[in-house]
C-alpha cells in the first residue's frame, strides 16, 4: 500500500481550522453556561414564590370568618403582606425588577412571578445581557374538614401585588 504524497498547497490549512474550532467550542461552552444560570434562576424563582404562597395560604387564614361563620377563607390583605415578606427574606440577588401578581380565591392561592437575570457570558453580546425568566405557582388549603373545591368556580384574575 501506497500513501500519496501531500501536495505543497495544502501545507498549514489545518493550522487556520484550529483557532476557528477552538472558537466555536469556547462559544458553545459559553452558550451553556448562561442558559445553565437561567435555568438555576427560574428554579429560584419558582421556589421563592412556592414558599411564600405557602406561608401565605396559611398566615392568611381569615380567623373573623372562621370564628363568625365557620367558613376558611383567606383575606387577600393579609395574605398579600406575608407573600411580600416571604419573597423579601428570599434576596435572591441575582433576580432584578422582579415583579409579582397574586389572586386569591376563597381557599387557594395563585402566585405569578417576572424577573430578569443578568447573562454571565452574554454580557459581551448586545442583546443578550438580560434574559427574562417567570413561574407561577398555587397553594390550597386543604383538610378532612373542608369540603371539596368547586371545580365550577371561576379562578380570581392575578392582580399586580406591590411590595413596600
Amino acid at each position: 500500500m501506497r500513501l500519496r504524497s501531500r501536495a505543497p498547497t495544502e501545507r498549514g490549512s489545518v493550522l487556520m481550522l484550529v483557532p476557528a474550532g477552538f472558537l466555536i467550542l469556547v462559544t458553545l461552552a459559553a452558550l451553556a453556561v448562561d442558559s445553565a444560570a437561567d435555568y438555576l434562576a427560574q428554579q429560584q424563582l419558582h421556589d421563592a414564590l412556592a414558599a411564600a404562597a405557602n406561608d401565605a395560604v396559611t398566615a392568611g387564614l381569615s380567623n373573623q370568618s372562621f370564628y363568625s361563620a365557620g367558613a376558611v377563607r383567606i383575606d387577600a390583605r393579609d395574605a398579600g403582606r406575608v407573600v411580600c415578606l416571604t419573597v423579601a427574606a428570599q434576596s435572591d440577588r441575582e433576580l432584578h425588577g422582579l415583579q409579582l401578581r397574586m389572586a386569591v380565591s376563597r381557599t387557594a392561592i395563585r402566585l405569578r412571578g417576572t424577573a430578569t437575570v443578568d447573562a454571565v457570558f452574554g454580557r459581551a453580546i448586545p442583546g443578550f445581557g438580560r434574559r427574562h425568566v417567570t413561574a407561577e405557582v398555587k397553594a390550597v388549603v386543604t383538610g378532612r374538614t373542608l369540603s371539596p373545591p368547586d371545580q365550577a368556580a371561576q379562578p380570581a384574575p392575578l392582580a399586580p401585588l406591590i411590595c413596600p
